[in-house]
């Protein structure tokens, strides 16, 4: 797809993904915030800086994960993000050859596996993904496990940059650190004693100069740092926080492209969708019928809705139907303009 089309249909994927469906109330602002800090549409920025980095061969990790209920629910996370993680990769993999690597708390390793098989993926050893590449045959990446201890996490970050030597760090719906380093959901309490510590990993990429993209819905996840004052002066508990800290829930570190999203699954959808068009490889993108079978995975293997509070194929308050409705329309965004 030519330039011009690609920022076209990004235009409109961001407003699709953007798309306040669940009333909460949130994603209109930080759109804005974060829409204001780039020339082009937030999606587009994302994807194009993706294809301008990675080549053939090059890997890209990708953080997803939020154990949001560690008192009553210790050892189990939402199924926003783990699906996004999973579809960007696929697409990553498929348009431009890349070796992706998906890094989550270490007790959700064994249900992302499943999340990633179910969108087509063996999970298999770091060592052997080059393979993969040179013979172009199975869709491959690995799942690794990231601790939540602080300085277990930094040696942990630059083992990862060190070894895979990433090209790209990516995450998806990852709770963010405030100044205090403590992670905050949107009620203001802290939760992040059994939460991992990207944090020190995207900070270690920024330094070495790794392109940092983040994709987040609310206001508190990694990369917020980026519109920090609207973050700050719009949204209750920002500034103060419900937790003995007291210093908001606010995230401190800043990444180079921050995507907005009213379901953070939705917004890597979006970026999958124009890294799809832009090399010609329409199989990247999402389809209905795999976004219904990865949800249905991520439930069975124990995710659940943080809206609805339970156990299902849904996400954020919202129903199957509505995930497979909103990649159905931007495959449609696609399609349309590829003729």
């Amino acid at each position: 797809m030519e330039p011009s089309k690609l920022q076209e249909a990004a235009e409109v994927l961001d407003q699709l993904c953007n798309t306040d469906i669940t009333g909460r109330g949130v994603i209109t602002t930080l759109f804005r915030a974060a829409r204001a800090m780039e020339d082009t549409p937030l999606t587009y920025s994302a994807a194009h800086s993706l294809l301008d980095r990675i080549y053939p061969g090059d890997t890209v990790l990708i953080t997803t994960g939020w154990v949001d209920q560690p008192l009553v629910a210790p050892g189990y996370g939402e199924t926003d993000g783990p699906p996004g993680a999973a579809a960007l990769a696929r697409a990553l993999r498929l348009a431009l050859k890349a070796i992706p690597i998906i890094v989550v708390d270490e007790c959700l390793v064994p249900g992302m596996k499943q999340v990633a098989q179910a969108a087509g993926f063996h999970c298999v050893s770091p060592d052997v993904l080059h393979h993969s590449i040179e013979q172009n045959k199975l869709l491959t990446m690995s799942v690794l496990p990231f601790p939540h201890n602080h300085d277990t996490a930094r040696l942990q970050a630059a083992e990862l940059l060190d070894r895979h030597k990433p090209k790209a760090c990516i995450t998806i719906e990852c709770g963010g650190m405030n100044d205090a380093g403590r992670i905050h959901n949107m009620a203001g309490f802290a939760t992040d004693n059994y939460q991992a510590k990207f944090d020190y990993l995207f900070r270690e990429a920024k330094k070495r100069n790794i392109l940092t993209v983040a994709i987040g819905d609310g206001g508190n996840e990694i990369g917020m740092a980026n519109i920090a004052d609207t973050i700050r002066s719009s949204i209750p508990y920002a500034e103060k926080c419900q937790c003995p800290c007291g210093q908001g829930f606010v995230p401190s570190t800043i990444v180079d492209v921050l995507v907005t999203s009213t379901v953070s699954n939705w917004g890597a959808y979006a970026i999958s969708a124009l890294l799809g068009a832009s090399a010609g490889v329409i199989s990247a993108l999402n389809t209905p019928e795999r976004e219904a079978h990865v949800l249905t995975t991520a439930a069975s293997a124990g995710f659940h809705d943080a809206i609805y509070g339970s156990v299902a194929p849904s996400a954020d308050g919202c129903t199957l139907d509505v995930h497979t409705s909103m990649v159905r329309l931007m495959q449609e965004v696609i399609l349309r303009r590829q003729v």
